[in-house]
């Protein structure tokens, strides 16, 4: 087994995804979260695009939030079993990266808890309802039995939005009383013990924009 090592930011970024496709193939890794100036500037030299997370695999280095999600999902088989399922897994995840691009487009650590208290609740407001619905359309039109997105048995698309709006639910506990099937689908993601002790510790307790500060 190779040996895995994530270095990130010490506040939230979308290496949470990363860290759950390992501990759901219970897989163990090395996770460094870095907060000192210095190692925040020494590990963004390090990455290939100037920016974190980063995941070693036995010392070679991958980047770019979606590249390393990908990367372990194709590893540890969360792609689906087909390549229209890989390209399914693909498009939902490409879909989260706009509905969050506000949040991504901007260096997040660089603002104070105001301004990024403003930033999330623009992204409630505007973003989200709007994903909100495409998502659950998608889920209406599925033939899958299994309520997952892409495929019969779950992918890393599954874990992806599960994690996104557990993430919004910290925040907004009534966020998906008007999207039934969504509602179902966190459900039977968090059912999986993994998922929710994960989902339950370092999601909820790592949030840097706390539901108290909305």
């Amino acid at each position: 087994m190779p040996h895995y090592k994530i270095v990130d930011y010490s506040y939230p970024t979308a290496g949470e995804l990363a860290r759950l496709i390992l501990q759901y193939r219970e897989i163990e890794y090395e996770d460094e979260k870095v907060d000192s100036p210095d190692r925040i500037y020494e590990a963004e030299e390090e990455s290939p695009f100037g920016v974190l997370p980063v995941l070693y695999v036995d010392g070679k280095i991958v980047s770019q939030q979606q590249g390393i999600s990908r990367y372990l999902a194709r590893e540890l088989d969360l792609v689906g079993e087909t390549n229209e399922e890989a390209a399914i897994c693909d498009m939902i995840m490409d879909g989260l990266g706009v509905m969050f691009s506000k949040m991504r487009g901007t260096h997040i650590s660089k603002l104070d808890v105001s301004q990024q208290v403003t930033l999330l609740k623009q992204m409630l407001q505007e973003d989200v309802p709007r994903y909100l619905e495409k998502y659950e359309k998608f889920l209406e039109n599925s033939k899958l039995s299994s309520g997952y997105f892409a495929s019969e048995k779950l992918t890393w698309c599954d874990l992806g939005v599960a994690l996104m709006l557990a993430g919004l639910q910290i925040r907004q506990p009534k966020l998906l009383e008007s999207h039934p099937k969504l509602r179902a689908f966190v459900e039977k993601v968090t059912s999986n013990p993994i998922i929710s002790h994960f989902i339950e510790t370092e999601l909820a307790q790592s949030a840097v924009i706390r539901k108290n500060s909305m």
